[in-house]
């Protein structure tokens, strides 16, 4: 059995023009290599706009509402919701089913939202999995914009609870998703947060995996040197042996006399000789372990110190996940507390007459700018009207 994913997104007025270029490829992303271009015809919007431009249908939908606030610059203009399965789910029900499913998502989340408040259902074929982007226009009941009002905690899990039901009543075998535990340190993050978050984590996995390698690849070659150290010392110290055995064997003379002194001196200095030879070998085998065994234990050192900041770096990229996640969770204590702030019987009010001064002075501005404009537009007619007419001179004949 396959789990339903429904992400919900809130997007504020400059966001609504980038979600329009990725929902509708308007232009190739760098950001985003999950998107295979060359299947980007096979995209569809379930939803009839009036208008292609996101911007434009948001912002007639809001004058459409006639609200007596203005709507304030960093509130939420437009809701998204995600819909997608895993990978088998759409393989296993084919091409025509995937449509129908997201067709009948699409409709039930319109009956949610209300019809007259849907900007688009884009459905994306040409990425890994295939998903929907649901948008609209946060349009409570009673006619006031307020993506808070829509999107409580109840009603998004009635949501995510329903709209599995729903499909399973219209045929498809899917269930809800897995419900987070109350109190769970981990947060639900928005789309952006969410890839940003990612990306940051996965440079750091990228960074550790990149470290290991190099470290495994030091290591076999630390470790390879170490076995050619230890042969060589192996063999130098069979010929230190091996000379050490030479200049301990006695070798006696024969006693000399004025017959055979001759092969005597010629056999003591031959005796001689080897044994210098042997001398020489076992001081240069000697120099030489030392030396291979110096060079043995720097490549121990340099062993453990290259682990030592291997786990030093794991550990810190641990640490800068745990960060990252405490920053959102930071974050999203403090905008709650803000809007907490903002509920306050004794904020209200202040907030309330803030924000009709602000509508007043920007309608004043306006005001004045179409005065001027219209001003300026008195003045050139009237300038356009004084200038005399020219009158064109008559072209002299040529003489011949």
């Amino acid at each position: 059995m396959s789990y339903l994913v429904l992400h919900m997104d809130k997007f504020k007025k400059d966001a609504i023009r980038g979600i329009q270029s990725h929902n509708r490829r308007e232009r190739e992303s760098h950001s985003n290599p999950d998107i295979d271009y060359s299947r980007s015809v096979g995209n569809y919007d379930l939803h009839e706009s009036v208008s292609a431009n996101y911007a434009q249908a948001v912002q007639n939908r809001i004058d459409d509402l006639f609200l007596v606030k203005a709507v304030r610059k960093d509130a939420v203009h437009m809701c998204g919701l995600i819909v997608s399965s895993d990978t088998s789910f759409f393989t296993r029900i084919g091409k025509d089913e995937t449509r129908r499913f997201f067709e009948e998502a699409a409709a039930y989340l319109t009956d949610f939202v209300g019809r007259e408040n849907v900007i688009s259902a884009m459905v994306h074929t040409d990425e890994k999995t295939p998903h929907m982007h649901f948008l609209h226009v946060p349009v409570t009941p009673d006619g006031r914009l307020s993506a808070n009002s829509i999107y409580t905690r109840a009603s998004l899990k009635k949501l995510q609870t329903d709209l599995p039901i729903y499909l399973q009543s219209r045929g498809f075998a899917i269930q809800r998703g897995v419900e987070q535990k109350p109190g769970a340190a981990k947060k639900h993050l928005d789309t952006r947060e969410f890839k940003q978050q990612q990306e940051a984590l996965n440079r750091l996995i990228r960074e550790s995996e990149e470290l290991a390698q190099n470290s495994r690849q030091i290591l076999a070659a630390l470790g390879q040197r170490e076995g050619e150290l230890k042969k060589s010392i192996s063999e130098y110290e069979q010929q230190a042996e091996e000379a050490e055995k030479i200049l301990q064997e006695e070798c006696s003379l024969p006693k000399a006399n004025v017959f055979n002194y001759q092969s005597v001196l010629q056999k003591a200095s031959a005796l001689i000789a080897e044994q210098n030879k042997a001398l020489a070998v076992k001081h240069i085998t000697q120099t030489r372990m030392e030396n291979l065994q110096r060079e043995a234990e720097a490549l121990r050192q340099k062993q453990t110190r290259l682990e030592r900041e291997y786990a030093a770096h794991r550990k810190h990229s641990h640490e800068e996940k745990e960060s990252l996640e405490s920053q959102l969770e930071k974050a999203d204590a403090i905008m709650a507390g803000f809007l907490e702030f903002l509920r306050l019987p004794e904020i209200r009010p202040l907030h309330l007459d803030f924000l009709n001064r602000k509508r007043a002075d920007l309608l004043q501005r306006q005001s004045e700018r179409q005065e001027a404009e219209a001003r300026q537009q008195s003045e050139r007619e009237q300038q356009i009207r004084q200038e005399p007419e020219a009158v064109p001179q008559r072209r002299r004949p040529r003489m011949r």
